[in-house]
């Protein structure tokens, strides 16, 4: 069997593109991956492109091989857009593997260690709040204080433990951000201001009281805060027993220090590439769990990460905010690594998400089965993903 043909498809995932790869091959085997990369999928594609004259006539079956030939190719440009089209590249080819094999992907990752994935509702609140801009929810914008409390009712019983929650500017808040107050600076210091605190703290007060105190709550802030505004806020969140923080740093050591200096636990990583990027954090053991990102890290990456972060005592939750594909994939992998803790999943989404993928996945209970169809679990639809292509930022 050989490769035959590569392409890339840049969809619209409503607020962020989707990115997919499509491997073609001379046995009449199609594989699917997924690049998704919110700010520069087009710059991945090319990256695609540039790949594709070295894999054509190349044995699909030989995963590892064509996965560090591909780091090769790009090694003056490691990270970023170059990883995220080998990533795509990968999982294409364990789809392919797979289906050629009539098995599961994560049987080619050691076997299943579960049947089912408890999931987390991420973007919880700020999700239905992009996509009512776009004019793509039909439900109406979280504006108040008021408007959450009645959201959270929602979450309560949507049949989700754990869900994760952004920054929101709301009305109703006393000391905080008001509803359309002015972004936080592109550019800032790192630190937190009290408008910002009591935003969060309030937020987080009104899924902690309308939910219990058996939900699993983490809040995601990105780069957004640096040591000392992470420690201020990481204090501030104590009293909610969070599931966690999230928060970013190119600093390992900053990292463990926040961590130091808070019982509320620390979560990062969806932005590093490789087992070489992530060894450091781990060295420092400067987190609780790591969000490998597997759009941007692959399968074949994403199990040495967390085989790696195993040894040092980290779980694993994949970060899984892109396409309906990379929950397949991130269910491949998570069904086969004993430190799987939860996988994200936007619960809100663009209306046309389960008409692009042939095999739409149904969640129980706030579970996802695994899923036991040959290759990743699901194939794309190609008139969908055209019909549906994502034209500019």
């Amino acid at each position: 069997m050989k490769i035959t043909d590569i392409r890339a498809y840049v969809v619209d995932g409503g607020f962020r593109p989707w990115t997919f790869v499509k491997i073609e091959t001379d046995a009449g085997l199609i594989g699917w991956g997924d690049s998704s990369d919110w700010e520069a999928s087009f710059a991945t594609c090319k990256v695609v492109g540039f790949l594709k004259q070295f894999l054509i006539g190349a044995d699909p079956m030989n995963i590892e091989a064509i996965f560090w030939k591909n780091v090769n190719k790009c090694n003056r440009s490691i990270g970023g857009v170059s990883w995220k089209a080998i990533a795509g590249i990968d999982t294409a080819l364990f789809d392919i593997k797979a289906k050629a094999l009539g098995i599961p992907a994560w049987q080619l990752l050691g076997g299943k260690i579960r049947d089912k994935l408890e999931l987390y509702w991420t973007h919880c609140g700020t999700g239905r709040n992009l996509l009512s801009k776009k004019g793509l929810s039909g439900k109406k914008q979280i504006k108040t204080l008021e408007d959450l409390k009645e959201f959270a009712y929602e979450v309560k019983e949507s049949g989700f433990r754990a869900i994760k929650t952004n920054i929101m500017s709301l009305d109703g808040i006393k000391g905080g951000m008001p509803y359309g107050s002015p972004e936080k600076p592109e550019i800032s210091s790192g630190m937190i201001s009290n408008q910002e605190l009591n935003t969060i703290e309030a937020i987080i007060r009104v899924f902690r009281d309308v939910c219990g105190n058996d939900l699993g709550i983490a809040l995601d802030t990105g780069f957004t805060y640096k040591l000392g505004g992470a420690i201020k806020l990481a204090k501030r969140l104590e009293q909610f027993n969070m599931m966690w923080l999230e928060a970013e740093s190119l600093d390992p050591l900053a990292l463990k220090t926040v961590r130091s200096n808070t019982s509320t636990p620390i979560v990062h990583g969806e932005s590093l590439y490789g087992v070489h990027s992530y060894r450091p954090y781990l060295e420092s053991y400067a987190q609780d769990a790591l969000m490998t990102d597997l759009s941007w890290n692959g399968l074949t990456m994403g199990k040495k990460i967390a085989d790696m972060a195993y040894a040092y005592d980290v779980a694993i939750s994949p970060h899984n905010c892109h396409s309906p594909l990379t929950t397949y994939i991130a269910a491949n992998l998570c069904a086969s690594i004993p430190n799987f803790f939860i996988l994200e999943t936007d619960v809100e989404d663009v209306p046309w998400r389960d008409d692009i993928i042939s095999f739409p996945y149904v969640i129980k209970d706030g579970c996802l089965a695994v899923p036991e169809r040959p290759g990743l679990g699901t194939d794309l639809n190609e008139d969908e993903l055209i019909k549906h292509a994502f034209k500019s930022f």
